[in-house]
């Protein structure tokens, strides 16, 4: 199957919305490969990186997106709720601090590691809302209360949850991957425990990264896996879906800092 031009794409996004929703609206948006949809801006890169991978479901892929889009536009009774009554499900989503949509979008975040930066969802069963920043004031809650709940629930949330270890030639834990497709699996590196939870299996420091949401990368930081490890974080983040950085970070018992060059 031939590969899909973006300008291809995007008609073909539009055409199919338009023959399973007929009554919605949806045009090109001026920003860079988006559209508008019921007078919501969406960016098209995650569905398009999802077609690559699996082209013959296009249709099905598009109408799953269009109804999630739709569905976050119509609004939702969380739009009125008090804090008290959303702050279990409020958790935290790391992301590139360069990235585009932040600067478009009026929602919560704030820098947390140089090249990343937090914002905050409130999640749903099939999918979560960003926080915007009108609703601090509403709330009365800072950015950083918000951090704090949401942080709380990422860790009882990641409490239980069970990670996959690979081990070198001499049987020795050199990889470990969190990877429980949550939506808050780059998150975790977040976690205040991580270091030690993993420093008996891969050293201390240790090395890490995430290259899309839905993966938490930590291995150790010799040279030769940093290299090797390194190749294929650049790899994932080119292809897949919701990438968030390329950059390698290190895991210290102070927290998490970019990882310099070996």
């Amino acid at each position: 199957m031939p590969e899909v031009s973006r300008e291809q794409f995007a008609q073909q996004v539009i055409d199919i919305v338009r023959s399973r929703f007929p009554l919605a609206k949806i045009a090109r948006a001026p920003q860079s490969f988006s559209i508008r949809m019921n007078g919501r801006v969406a960016s098209l890169e995650n569905l398009y990186r999802v077609h690559q991978l699996a082209p013959e479901e296009l249709r099905h892929q598009v109408e799953r997106w269009a109804v999630e889009l739709l569905r976050d536009a119509e609004g939702t009774p969380d739009r009125f709720a008090g804090f008290d009554e959303i702050k279990e499900r409020l958790m935290p989503i790391v992301v590139a601090s360069d990235l585009a949509d932040l600067r478009q979008s009026n929602i919560v975040t704030q820098p947390v590691i140089e090249g990343l930066a937090v914002t905050y969802v409130l999640d749903s069963d099939r999918t979560f809302a960003y926080v915007p920043t009108e609703e601090l004031s509403r709330w009365q809650k800072t950015v950083d209360e918000l951090h704090e709940v949401a942080m709380a629930n990422l860790i009882a949330r990641s409490h239980a949850i069970q990670a996959h270890a690979a081990q070198d030639e001499d049987g020795s834990v050199n990889l470990v991957v969190f990877q429980t497709l949550d939506g808050y699996d780059a998150s975790r590196i977040l976690l205040p425990t991580l270091h030690d939870r993993l420093r008996e299996y891969l050293g201390s420091p240790f090395a890490c990264a995430v290259p899309n949401r839905d993966i938490l990368l930590c291995f150790r930081s010799d040279e030769d896996t940093v290299s090797r490890l390194g190749a294929q974080v650049a790899q994932d983040y080119r292809t897949m879906p919701h990438q968030v950085t390329d950059k390698l970070f290190l895991v210290t018992q102070d927290g998490v800092a970019p990882l310099q060059a070996l």
